[in-house]
């Protein structure tokens, strides 16, 4: 099986903020792309980076996140997917931050590893890498 990944050209920013803040519709509705994920000790969110701005009320924020999206929707039969991107990046000391949804995955990694990421991606049998469009509408 081969794996496309497609490379966004876009930069990321995670941000965390107290549990029990609450993002407006309004802000998130400014975002081109978003992801939120609330537990029971914190809510993040990422975002584009340079859409931050939405994130004023945020205790930490990590910019500087790039990304590789799985070019497929995934079925959930699936099995080792992600493994397989990841494996190779954390042999090679390359940290990630990894987003699923419904339809496909998305591993990020920071912006001063994306070239040595890109160089360990495309060494792996399997994986092909291809430019991706920007998320910002």
């Amino acid at each position: 099986m081969t794996i496309s990944l497609l490379i966004l050209p876009d930069e990321f920013g995670l941000y965390q903020f107290d549990r029990n803040h609450q993002l407006s519709v309004e802000t998130l509705n400014q975002l081109s792309w978003y992801t939120v994920s609330k537990t029971t000790n914190e809510l993040s969110l990422l975002c584009p980076a340079h859409e931050g701005s939405a994130a004023e009320a945020a205790t930490k924020k990590e910019l500087g996140w790039r990304c590789f999206q799985v070019d497929a929707q995934m079925d959930f039969g699936l099995v080792g997917i992600l493994a397989s991107i990841i494996d190779p990046l954390r042999d090679n000391k390359v940290p990630v931050f990894v987003v699923s949804t419904f339809d496909t995955d998305y591993v990020l990694v920071k912006e001063n590893v994306l070239e040595k990421a890109i160089g360990i991606l495309n060494r792996q049998s399997g994986i092909v890498l291809k430019p991706g469009s920007s998320v910002i509408a």
